[in-house]
C-alpha cells in the first residue's frame, strides 16, 4: 500500500476546493488535508489502504501528505507580463482545420505532475507556453517575416521548464526541426541535453545504456501508436557533427538538436543544412524553430555598429542558419535582458554574399556565401515570466529599492572582511594557507551537510528533493589559480576528516569544539528564526529547528566523501550528479559554472572575484532558486563592494519589472521599451559598452525614475550643520500645512536647488547632480519640469518633533540588526556610515507618497485603473478567479509609486523630504555607546530626499560625454565568456567533420 496514491488522491480535492474559491488559507488546507484523510479510512474502495497499519503509521502517512501537499498547492504564482504592442495576434491555434493533438504537451503535463511541481506551476506553464507558441506563429502557413521573441525569467527560477513546454508544444503544431542552443560551454550543452531526453524526448542514457525509456517515456512512449518520435541527432555524449547525420537522416520525420553557440558546430549545421537544400532553391521547405538559451550570452552582435554588413561570428552564423528555412521563429530565453534589448536592429541582408563563411574540408580551404536575416532584436513580443512564491531570488538577498519599513531580506549573506579583501590573493599549489573566511565557508559546508541529514526523513518526502550538496568557490577566472585553489582546499578537508575521526566530542580543543563554534556563529540563530523572513506562501514545515547537539553526530557521516574538483578546461573534470547515490562537491570553478548550469543541493557559496559587467555578475548567483526545508542551511559569502553591485543591479532589475508591467498596460511595442531601456540614468554599469557602440550619441533620462538618498555620514557637526540649514530655509520658504501628511510648497528650480545645494550628510555620490541638473535644465527648456512640489514628510512612525513652526513624527529608519545585515551594521558601529533599511535602501515610507499634491479624481482614477487591470490579469488563465476573487485580491495588492508618476504633468516634479529619527538609527546599547563616544546628538533628524520624476514623452534627454562611453569600453576586463577556447571556437577556418 502507497502513501504515495492516498497524496494524489487527497491532493486532487484540495486542488478542487483552491479553485472554486481562487485561494485556499493554509488554516483551510490543513483542515482539508485532515478531514480527507480522515474520510479515506472509512470510504469504499480504500478501505485495503489502510488495512493492518495503526495509528503510529497512520499518523507517519498524514505527516509525508501534508508536506508534500502543502509544496504543490500552497505556492502560488502571480499573472506574466508581456509587451508586443497590445495588437491582437491571429489566434490560429482554434482557427486550424482540425484540432491540435497535444500528444507531446500533454505528456509533459502529466509528467509535471508526477514529480510534484506546485500547481499553480502548471497551470502558469500552460498558459504561458501557448501565449508563446502562438505569438510565434503558425508553422504550417507561410509566413515571410522572421519572428522573434525573447522570454525573460529570474535566474534559476525554471526557466528551463517553461522553454521544454514550449518545445513539446512546438513539436505538436508542426515544427520540422528545433535547434536549441544552450550556451557555450558543454556542461551546460550536457545538463540541457539530459533535461531534454526526460521531459521532450522520453529516451536516453541511463547508467551506461543508451536508448532507454526515460522520464515523459514512462508517461506514454510514442513511436508506434500513431504518433511519431522526435529524434535527437544531439546526445548527452555529442555535440552536432556532419557525420553523424550523413549516414543516418532525412526530414521525415521531426528532428531536435542541442548545441553549443560554438563557431565551429554551426558552420558544420550550415554546410549540413546547405547540401540538403533541393536544387534551384535558396531556402529549404521546413518549419524551423530556434530556442537560445543565454541569449544575451554570445548571440549578440557586438559589431553591429559598424553597419549592417558587419556581425561578430556566432551571431552571423545564427543568422545565416536562420536565412536558410522558409518558415523560421527565433525564441531567446535570458534572466538579463539588456544586452539584448539594446543590441543592433538591422534587417535581412538577402544578398547570397553579404556573409561568406570559411571552413576547412579534405584539407582544403573553402568558403560558402550566405544571406543573412534580419538582427536577433525581438521585435514581435517581450515575454516576462514570473516565478512562483517557492522561488527565494534576488529580491529576497538584497535590494529593490522598493522595501517598506519592517520587510526582512534573508539573513544568509556572510561578508568578508575588509582585511581579507586587502590580501594579496596567493595561488601557489606549494603555499597551503587559506583565506580564514574560506577555511569559515568550508566548515559551513560540512556543517550544512549534517543539518540536512539530519532532517533527512523529512526532507525526502517534499517535492524537489535532492540528496546531492555542493558548495561553490568562485575567486578567480584564470584555470591555474583555479587549480592551485582546489588543492588546498583537498587538503584542509582532509586534515578536517581525520580530526573529526579521530578527535573527542569532549575535548574542549578539538575539532568538535570548533564546529560547535562556527554553528552558534553562523546557524544557531538563523535555524531557529528563518521562518520569519521567508514570504507568504513558502512552504516552511521542512525547516525543523535543530541544536548542535542534534547535529554533531552526523558530523562523521558528513565530512566523508566530499570531492573537490576544479570545474575548467585544464582539469577536464566535471561535476556527474546521478540517480542512484548521493554526491557531494567542492567545485572551485570560473566561467563553465557562472551561466545557466544548475549545481544540485547548492548550499555554500564562496564569491570573491570582479566581473566585466553587472548583468554578467547577476548570472553568477547560481545560489539562487529553490531550497525546500534546507534554506537555512545555505549561505553566500561576499565582499562588501559585490553585495553593493548586487544590490544595484537587484534595483535595475526590479524597475525593468515595473517598467514591463506599465508598458504592457500602456499596449507599448518592443521598440518602446528598448528606448527606455537605453535612456536609463545607469545604463553605462548595467551592460556591455560593446552593445551601446550603435547610438551615435548615447542619452540617459530620469523620467519616470525615483533618484533617492539612502547612505548617510554621521558626523557630529555634519548633523547639526545640515539640521539648522534646512531649519533656516524652511522658515524663509511658504510651506503650508494641508491635510495630506505633509508640509508642502509649490516652487521651481530655484526651490529645488537650494534644498539640493544644503550641506548634506547624505554621501555625495549617491545622487549624481551634475547628471541631474543637467537633464532638469534641458526639460526646462522645453517647458518641462518648471514647476516643482516640495513635500516634507509629517507622518512618520517616529517620535514628536516640536522645533518652532515645524511640528510632525519622524520618520523610523531602523538601524540594521547585526544578526541579519553584520556589514551594515559594522558600517555603521565603526565608521559611522548610514544605510537607511540597511540593504533595502529605501526612504519613501509608501508608494502613496509619490501621489502628493495630484487632485483626488486624478490619484483616485490612477488607482482603480492599477487595480482593475489588476484584477483582469486574475481573471484571465492561468488563475481564472471569479471577478469578486481577482477584486480581492487586487485590493490586497500594494499600490507602487509609478502609477502616479504617469499621470503627474510633464511640467511638475517631485521632491520628497523625509526627517529620520537618529534615536532609531542608535538604538541598541551598543550602538547608543557608539554616538555618545563619537558626540552625535540624536535630537537633530537626519535629512534624506526623494526626486520622483513624472513621464516625460518628448523626454530630451541628457548626453552621456563621449569619453564616459569610450571609458567604460576600455575599462572591460578580458571577456569571460571565451575561458576556454575550446568551447568557443572562434578561429578563423573550422573543420567540417
Amino acid at each position: 500500500m502507497s502513501w504515495e496514491f492516498l497524496s494524489d488522491h487527497i491532493r486532487n480535492k484540495v486542488e478542487k476546493t483552491k479553485k472554486q474559491q481562487g485561494f485556499i488559507t493554509a488554516s483551510q488546507l490543513e483542515g482539508s488535508i485532515n478531514d480527507t484523510f480522515h474520510k479515506l479510512q472509512f470510504s469504499e474502495g480504500f478501505e485495503d489502504y489502510f488495512e493492518g497499519t495503526d495509528t503510529g503509521v497512520r499518523n507517519e502517512w498524514l505527516a509525508k501528505i501534508k508536506l508534500r501537499i502543502k509544496s504543490v498547492v500552497a505556492t502560488t504564482i502571480d499573472p506574466d507580463n508581456v509587451i508586443d504592442g497590445g495588437i491582437g495576434y491571429d489566434r490560429w491555434i482554434e482557427k486550424r482545420g482540425a484540432p491540435i493533438q497535444w500528444n507531446y504537451f500533454e505528456r509533459y503535463i502529466q509528467y509535471l505532475k508526477k514529480i510534484g511541481r506546485p500547481t499553480d506551476v502548471i497551470r502558469s506553464t500552460e498558459h504561458s507556453t501557448r501565449e508563446i507558441i502562438e505569438r510565434l506563429g503558425d508553422p504550417l502557413e507561410h509566413i515571410e517575416p522572421l519572428q522573434k521573441g525573447l522570454v525573460l525569467g529570474s535566474v534559476q527560477s525554471g526557466k528551463t521548464t517553461n522553454f521544454n513546454g514550449v518545445i513539446n508544444r512546438a513539436i505538436d503544431v508542426g515544427y520540422d526541426l528545433i535547434i536549441v542552443f544552450s550556451g557555450i560551454m558543454e556542461d551546460l550543452r550536457f545538463q540541457t541535453q539530459k533535461r531534454i531526453n526526460n521531459e521532450v524526448i522520453g529516451i536516453g542514457e541511463q547508467g551506461n545504456q543508451i536508448n532507454q525509456v526515460i522520464g515523459v517515456g514512462h508517461i506514454h512512449t510514442f513511436g508506434g501508436n500513431g504518433i511519431s518520435q522526435i529524434n535527437s541527432i544531439t546526445s548527452t555524449s555529442t555535440d552536432f557533427r556532419k557525420s553523424l547525420v550523413d549516414a543516418n537522416f532525412n526530414f521525415s520525420n521531426q528532428k531536435i538538436l542541442v548545441c553549443k553557440k560554438n563557431v565551429g558546430v554551426l558552420t558544420n549545421m550550415i554546410y549540413w543544412l546547405r547540401s540538403s537544400m533541393p536544387e534551384g532553391k535558396k531556402r529549404l521547405p521546413k518549419r524551423l524553430l530556434v530556442v537560445d538559451d543565454e541569449a544575451d550570452n554570445a548571440s549578440l552582435n557586438n559589431l553591429g555598429h559598424k553597419g549592417a554588413i558587419y556581425a561578430s561570428k556566432v551571431n552571423g552564423h545564427m543568422r545565416a542558419l536562420l536565412n536558410l528555412f522558409e518558415r523560421r521563429s527565433y525564441l531567446g530565453y535570458t534572466a538579463t535582458p539588456f544586452a539584448n534589448i539594446l543590441q543592433d536592429q538591422h534587417g535581412e541582408l538577402g544578398n547570397d554574399d553579404a556573409w561568406k563563411i570559411s571552413f576547412r574540408y579534405n584539407g582544403q580551404i573553402q568558403d560558402m556565401l550566405c544571406s543573412l536575416s534580419p538582427g536577433l532584436f525581438p521585435d514581435k513580443f517581450i515575454y516576462k515570466l514570473s516565478a512562483p512564491s517557492s522561488y527565494l531570488g534576488p529580491k529576497r538577498f538584497f535590494s529593490t529599492g522598493r522595501e517598506t519599513e519592517g520587510d526582512k531580506k534573508i539573513p544568509l549573506i556572510e561578508t568578508i572582511p575588509v582585511e581579507e579583501e586587502d590580501e594579496e590573493v596567493v595561488f601557489d599549489e606549494n603555499d597551503n594557507t587559506l583565506r580564514k573566511s574560506l577555511i569559515d565557508a568550508i566548515d559551513c559546508f560540512v556543517l550544512s551537510i549534517a543539518l540536512r541529514d539530519s532532517r533527512n526523513q523529512i526532507l525526502e518526502t517534499l517535492p524537489g528533493y535532492t540528496k546531492h550538496h555542493t558548495m561553490l568557490i568562485h575567486i578567480s577566472r584564470l584555470i591555474g589559480d583555479q587549480i592551485a585553489v582546489s588543492k588546498k582546499v583537498a587538503e584542509y578537508i582532509g586534515q578536517l576528516q581525520s580530526r573529526i575521526a579521530d578527535d573527542s566530542m569532549s575535548d574542549t580543543q578539538g575539532v568538535y569544539e570548533k564546529m560547535k563554534r562556527q554553528w552558534n556563529r553562523f546557524f544557531a540563530y538563523k535555524v531557529e528564526n528563518i521562518t520569519s523572513y521567508l514570504p507568504d506562501g513558502y512552504n516552511t514545515d521542512g525547516l525543523v529547528p535543530k541544536s548542535w547537539e542534534e547535529i554533531s553526530t552526523y558530523l562523521p557521516t558528513a565530512v566523508q566523501n566530499i570531492n573537490v574538483k576544479a570545474i575548467n578546461s585544464g582539469t577536464g573534470d566535471k561535476l556527474e550528479y546521478t540517480d542512484v547515490s548521493s554526491r557531494k562537491y567542492i567545485a572551485i570553478g570560473g566561467n563553465r559554472l557562472s551561466r545557466g548550469f544548475t549545481l544540485e543541493g547548492l548550499t555554500i557559496n564562496y564569491f570573491c572575484r570582479d566581473t566585466n559587467y553587472y548583468d554578467t555578475l547577476l548570472q553568477m548567483g547560481r545560489w539562487f532558486g529553490y531550497r525546500p526545508g534546507y534554506i537555512d542551511a545555505c549561505r553566500l559569502f561576499i565582499d562588501f563592494d559585490t553585495e553593493e553591485k548586487y544590490n544595484f543591479i537587484t534595483t535595475a532589475l526590479t524597475e525593468l519589472e515595473e517598467q514591463i508591467e506599465n508598458m504592457e498596460l500602456q499596449k507599448k511595442k518592443p521598440k518602446d521599451f528598448e528606448i527606455r531601456i537605453r535612456k536609463h540614468p545607469d545604463v553605462l554599469k548595467i551592460t556591455r559598452p560593446a552593445i551601446l557602440k550603435s547610438a551615435k550619441e548615447l542619452r540617459y533620462s530620469f523620467q519616470d525614475t525615483v533618484q533617492q538618498t539612502t547612505i548617510f555620514r554621521i558626523q557630529k557637526d555634519a548633523v547639526e550643520k545640515s539640521w539648522q540649514a534646512f531649519r533656516q530655509l524652511f522658515d524663509e520658504l511658504p510651506f503650508t500645512e494641508v491635510n495630506s501628511g505633509f508640509y508642502t510648497l509649490d516652487g521651481g528650480k530655484r526651490e529645488l536647488q537650494l534644498f539640493l545645494d544644503l550641506p548634506g550628510t547624505y554621501a555625495a555620490e549617491q545622487l549624481e547632480k551634475r547628471l541631474l541638473t543637467d537633464y532638469i535644465d534641458k526639460c526646462i527648456a522645453g517647458g518641462k519640469l518648471t514647476n516643482w512640489k516640495i513635500g516634507v514628510k509629517r507622518g512618520g512612525g517616529g517620535r514628536d518633533l516640536k522645533d518652532r513652526n515645524l511640528q510632525l513624527k519622524l520618520t523610523q529608519r531602523r538601524a540594521p540588526r547585526k544578526e541579519d545585515e553584520p556589514v551594515y551594521y559594522n558600517e555603521l558601529s565603526q565608521h559611522l556610515c548610514f544605510t537607511a533599511s540597511g540593504k533595502s535602501m529605501n526612504i519613501i515610507t509608501s508608494g502613496m507618497d509619490e501621489a502628493l499634491g495630484l487632485p483626488e479624481e486624478l490619484k483616485q482614477k490612477a488607482i482603480d485603473e492599477f487595480r482593475q487591470k489588476k484584477s483582469k490579469k486574475f481573471t484571465d488563465a492561468p488563475h481564472s478567479l471569479t471577478e469578486e476573487q481577482a477584486d480581492e485580491k487586487s485590493r490586497k495588492t500594494t499600490i507602487p509609486g509609478w502609477i502616479f508618476r504617469k499621470v503627474r504633468p510633464e511640467i511638475e516634479g517631485l521632491l520628497l523630504i523625509y526627517l529620520m529619527d537618529l534615536e532609531d538609527v542608535f538604538n541598541t546599547p551598543e550602538l547608543k555607546v557608539v554616538a555618545k563616544k563619537n558626540e552625535i546628538n540624536t535630537d537633530f533628524p537626519l535629512i534624506g530626499y526623494a526626486l520622483s520624476f513624472p513621464e516625460i514623452k518628448d523626454d530630451p534627454g541628457g548626453i552621456y560625454m563621449s569619453n564616459e562611453i569610450t571609458s567604460a569600453a576600455e575599462n572591460e576586463l578580458p571577456n569571460e565568456d571565451t575561458e576556454e577556447p575550446e568551447d568557443f571556437n572562434n578561429s578563423e577556418h573550422s573543420e567540417i567533420k
